[in-house]
């Protein structure tokens, strides 16, 4: 083989092998998104023994994008623990039915 078709091939692969880790790191984000809001609403909800603890020595657990409606439960169902959550860019239903972050007041 000559140098030539050796560089377009390795060019051929190296296109390919960029594309592939490119999809790789869209699926990765996407997914890695869906899990912590996993994360969030079973920490939220059934905390571990070590979460608790935690919170214990202090720890404030932000939790980030949650529904109106999950905020609402977690400070009725929760609510010894509301002194260790921060709430913010809470989703608040629109009239349009589409969830929208809420605005910041403190501008």
């Amino acid at each position: 083989m000559d140098i030539l078709r050796v560089t377009k091939l390795c060019l051929k692969v190296n296109i390919k092998g960029l594309a592939s880790l490119i999809f790789a790191a869209l699926l990765v984000n996407l997914s890695s998104a869906q899990a912590y809001d996993s994360y969030q609403l079973k920490v939220l909800f059934t905390p571990t023994k070590s979460d608790l603890e935690a919170e214990a020595r202090g720890r404030v657990m932000i939790y980030d994008s949650l529904k109106n409606e999950t905020v609402e439960k977690a400070l009725n169902e929760q609510f010894g623990r509301i002194d260790r959550m921060m709430f913010i860019r809470t989703q608040l239903i629109q009239e349009s039915g589409e969830y929208e972050a809420e605005e910041d007041e403190c501008d």
